[in-house]
This record gives structure tokens, C-alpha cells and sequence, in this order.
């Protein structure tokens, strides 16, 4: 209700009391005369005074009207308008922080006046605060650019040099010793590729190629490229996908959706007890693309469910089952799916254990 509608209400209830105390003092007044004249000259005074009774409620009415035309201005020129501009104001701030000059409420009263200035002190605070964040994030990901080149080359340096040494001749103990140098280097690049994708992402240099892509034919190559995982971690990966099912064409740069794909399958596969499963499906519906990677593993619990898109976080129970992880590929992949104007999203299954990661894409 607004303010105004209170204000109506409250005259109106004003207005009926001061016409209910005119009724009660006619009625009153007619008992008195009654007793105290004759009853001819007792009907000729009644007369009278309802007359003027009657005039006092007339002009009593006339008058209320005008004080309420004149209420109703003020209140709408003085308090409602600078309202309403000033919350117009805090919901354009709100959606999408734009800031809109709050004009025309010199004359509004001291309290109203003193909530938007108190309203523009808020916006500067966070503006600036804003500004702060967004410098020590740019700092940040110079620092991270400037680490991830500088570690790249030695580290590409590091795993020739030991795939070289491997075709040496060693003893059994000093090739197991140099495989695993391998495999870690290996794991260092990779975690060196990661950091140069996050500070792509974060200082917009994140380039992609969008192009129909057939989602359908996509997914099926990655479902068989995972299978020697999925067997070795004795988990059944399958695609359920009906022949005949029509899948438009999404749109989208092919490399970055093999990423996330290969993100999601292999973290479904990874984090999935031995005798569980991974279902891969596909459907189209309201100009989307939806890929559905459906795993029957450890899950998410509620407490990690508005960290796990963050930045380097882990989930307990995903430190507990595999050690290995920096806390990096759920956050590039979700800024990949948002960036191509779609979306990655989870729910936890209804029935049974695990998880429902969601990739959803626009038609092309």
C-alpha cells in the first residue's frame, strides 16, 4: 500500500468521524430542545438548527476535500516523488550499478534528503571498494601471468631433459625414480597451462572461435576416449543418447567445450567408487543445449555447494578420495560455459548418491 493510500484512508476515517459527531450532536440537541420548549416552537428551533448543522457538515465536507487536495499535493510533490525517485535510484544501482543522479528533492524534507545522501555515501564506499578489488585482482593476475611464464620455460627444460634421460639405459629403481619425475613434471605444466587460462580469463584476453558444433558427435568421441580411465577405475561410463534423437547444433568454440566436457567426465570418473557409474546424455530444449554428465560418486555436501565454482577450493571429501587437484577446473569451466552465454550448474541426485553436473549451451 502506498503512502498516499494510507494518507486517503486516514482523512476518510477523519472525515466519516467529524460527519458521525454532527449526526450524534443533532440527535442530542433534538432530546434537549424536546424538554425544555413547547412543542410547536421546540419543531421550529429543530428546524433551525438542523439547517445550520446541516451548512456546518457541508462546508465541514467542502473543506475536507480541499485540505485533502491540498495534503494530497504536498505529500505527493514534497514526500512521495523524492521517494520513488530516490528508490527508482536504488533499483537501477542494484540491478546493474548504474548510477542515476537523484535530482528535484531540494525541497523534500530533512529526513528523505538525509537518506539519499546517506544512499550516495554507500555507493561511493563501494564503489571505491570496488576499484580496490579490482586493482588487487588485476595485481594478482599479472603476478600469476608473470610466475606461469617464467616457470613455463625451465619446467618444459626439465621434462626433456628426463624423457630424454628415460631412454637411457637404468636400473629398474632409477627408471621407476624418473618416470615419476616425468609424470610430475608433467603435472607442473599442466598446472602452469591452468594459471596462464586464469589470467586469460580474468584480464579478458580469453579468445574464442564460435562455430555450429554437432554436440552429439562431440560428446560420443569423448565418452570412447575415456573408457581405458573408466575401465582402469572399474567405473561403467556410457552415453545415453537414442539414435534418431535430432540435437541442433550448438554454438560454440569446440576446444573450450572439449575442455569443460573433459573436466567434468574425468573429475565424474575420478571421484566415483569402484562399481559405480558416469551417464552422459544430451537434449535440446528452449534454444538450449543441455549436456548432462550424471555420476553415482562421493557428491557435493551443502556446506561446499557455494564454494565449489570458487577459485582453488576443495572440497573435503574430494581431498580425501584423490589427493591431486588444484581447486581450478570447475571455476575456468563455468567461466567458459557464461562466457559462451550459457551456463554450468550441479544438483545432487534424487535418487542414490552423486552428483548432476549441467553444461548448457545456446543453438546455433
Amino acid at each position: 500500500m502506498s503512502f498516499r493510500s494510507i494518507l486517503g484512508i486516514i482523512l476518510f476515517i477523519a472525515l466519516a468521524v467529524s460527519f458521525a459527531f454532527v449526526v450524534i450532536s443533532i440527535t442530542y440537541l433534538r432530546g434537549q430542545l424536546s424538554a425544555l420548549f413547547p412543542y410547536e416552537l421546540a419543531l421550529e428551533v429543530d428546524h433551525q438548527l438542523q439547517i445550520l448543522l446541516i451548512g456546518q457538515a457541508v462546508a465541514l465536507l467542502v473543506l475536507g476535500i480541499v485540505l485533502m487536495i491540498a495534503i494530497f499535493w504536498i505529500v505527493g510533490s514534497l514526500v512521495a516523488v523524492p521517494l520513488r525517485k530516490l528508490t527508482a535510484a536504488m533499483d537501477l544501482y542494484t540491478k546493474d550499478g548504474t548510477r542515476a543522479p537523484i535530482e528535484g528533492i531540494q525541497d523534500a524534507p530533512l529526513e528523505i534528503r538525509s537518506l539519499a545522501g546517506s544512499f550516495d555515501g554507500l555507493i561511493n564506499r563501494v564503489d571505491d571498494s570496488h576499484k580496490r578489488d579490482s586493482e588487487i585482482s588485476r595485481v594478482k593476475s599479472d603476478f600469476i601471468s608473470t610466475a606461469a611464464h617464467q616457470f613455463r620455460t625451465p619446467l618444459t627444460g626439465i621434462r626433456w631433459a628426463l624423457e630424454a634421460l628415460q631412454k637411457e639405459q637404468l636400473t629398474e629403481s632409477q627408471m621407476a625414480l624418473v618416470t615419476s619425475a616425468v609424470d610430475k613434471s608433467k603435472d607442473l605444466v599442466g598446472i602452469v597451462g591452468t594459471l596462464l587460462d586464469i589470467s586469460a580469463i580474468e584480464s579478458g584476453k580469453y579468445k574464442y572461435v564460435f562455430v555450429p558444433v554437432d554436440t552429439v558427435s562431440l560428446v560420443s568421441k569423448l565418452v570412447l576416449d575415456f573408457a581405458p580411465l573408466a575401465q582402469t577405475n572399474q567405473v561403467s561410463l556410457f552415453f545415453a543418447h537414442e539414435q534418431g534423437t535430432v540435437i541442433p547444433d550448438a554454438r560454440a568454440d569446440v576446444e573450450r567445450i572439449k575442455w569443460v566436457l573433459n573436466n567434468l567426465i574425468e573429475n565424474a570418473l575420478t571421484y566415483t567408487p569402484v562399481g559405480g557409474s558416469v551417464r552422459v546424455s544430451i537434449e535440446a530444449a528452449e534454444q538450449r543445449i543441455f549436456i548432462r554428465v550424471k555420476d553415482t560418486g562421493i557428491g557435493i555436501t551443502g556446506e561446499d555447494r557455494g564454494n565449489i565454482f570458487e577459485r582453488f577450493y576443495r572440497a573435503p571429501n574430494a581431498i580425501a578420495k584423490q589427493n591431486k587437484g588444484n581447486g581450478l577446473g570447475l571455476y575456468i569451466a563455468r567461466t567458459i560455459a557464461t562466457d559462451h552465454g550459457g551456463d554450468l550448474n550441479f544438483t545432487p541426485n534424487t535418487e542414490g548418491p552423486g552428483t548432476t553436473f549441467t553444461l548448457s549451451l545456446p543453438i546455433a
